[in-house]
């Protein structure tokens, strides 16, 4: 039998959307179509996990993310069109503000507290949840497009920024300075792929970002725009079977990199892929999971790796396995670079 990880107890029972670890705590956060934020305390050496909380929204969540030191706190947003912020230590429930659509992403700025929202209704808003609710919208930018996927750079980046991906193939880059002062993108791109993006991630020192999209392929882009960065840049295939002499292409649902630099992919195959994108090659490909690949995240560590096997979707309203969570034991040989391990 197939080594799929560990499987989570209590899991979503409703599409999985989106997977994080906290930074500080390690615990692992899951939205989904059920209305859920759960967060689980899952350790696949032992072979244990826990449902920790559970807080139940008014329609399906569709992102969230750890929002306080110490990961005392969430935000999450969704269907409801609000943005809304969890306390773990009291239980209790704050509508930051609201979105003239569903809320597809959240991200909160550790270094200024502020809380980043972007959503289908064309908007992206930045709030500070300390002031009174008449004036946490600090931010309010119209964009080129609804809001598909966006990635706030981590502690290995000098600079924070934020990268949001759109419809219409826009892709615009902001630091969260710029974006509360002018509402100004720092770059204003187009994806270099032709159909729609699906997934957003920075490299984990901020250089770049890998964009994935439903035609089966990932871009790897650079933030530098001098023609000698840009020559670096490249796509590539990924996440098709080939049977038959016919081709099927699935989705790329979901990027998630290493602390190492090296990067997973999900896809509509059911299948989990590790890169090296530096280097353009693939180092390792875990077994096939019943169903799509919709969500991944590796903790901060680097030795465990999230995967929501969750039918996504691709082929209608149709039959699908159960929704389940993994945590998978991750090896070093799975995701060290072809250059080795960074110091």
């Amino acid at each position: 039998m197939a080594d799929l990880g560990l499987e989570l107890s209590s899991p979503p029972t409703d599409g999985v959307t989106s997977l994080r670890f906290g930074d500080d705590s390690g615990l692992l956060l899951a939205t989904s179509w059920d209305a859920g934020v759960r967060l689980y305390d899952a350790d696949p050496v032992s072979g244990s996990s826990t449902l920790r909380q559970h807080f139940t929204t008014p329609g399906p969540v569709f992102d969230a993310c750890f929002a306080a030191g110490g990961d005392t706190a969430i935000v999450s947003g969704g269907l409801g069109k609000s943005v809304v912020r969890h306390d773990l230590t009291s239980g209790a429930d704050d509508v930051v503000g609201t979105h003239g659509a569903a809320v597809k992403c959240v991200e909160w700025d550790h270094e200024t507290g502020l809380i980043l929202s972007g959503g289908w209704d064309g908007r992206l808003k930045c709030w500070d949840a300390r002031l009174p609710e008449e004036r946490r919208c600090i931010a309010d930018v119209e964009l080129p497009g609804k809001v598909y996927s966006m990635s706030l750079t981590g502690s290995g980046s000098p600079t924070r920024r934020l990268v949001v991906a759109m419809a219409g193939r826009a892709v615009h880059v902001y630091t969260p300075m710029g974006l509360t002062m002018s509402g100004a993108p720092e770059q204003a791109r187009e994806s270099p792929m032709g159909h729609q993006s699906r997934c957003v991630r920075w490299l984990p020192d901020g250089t770049g970002f890998a964009l994935a999209s439903v035609e089966g392929r990932v871009a790897w882009e650079y933030l530098d725009l001098t023609p000698a960065a840009q020559e670096k840049k490249y796509a590539f295939k990924c996440h098709r079977v080939r049977d038959a002499g016919v081709e099927t292409i699935h989705p790329v649902h979901a990027v998630a990199f290493h602390p190492w630099g090296t990067f997973a992919t999900g896809g509509g195959d059911g299948v989990v892929n590790v890169w090296d994108g530096a280097h353009k090659k693939r180092l390792y490909q875990y077994p096939k999971y019943a169903t799509s690949i919709a969500a991944l995240a590796f903790n901060a560590d680097g030795d465990k790796l999230a995967v929501a096997a969750s039918y996504v979707g691709e082929s209608g309203d149709a039959p699908a396995p159960r929704d389940a969570v993994y945590v998978r034991k991750v090896e070093p040989g799975e995701v060290t670079p072809k250059s080795g391990v960074p110091k």
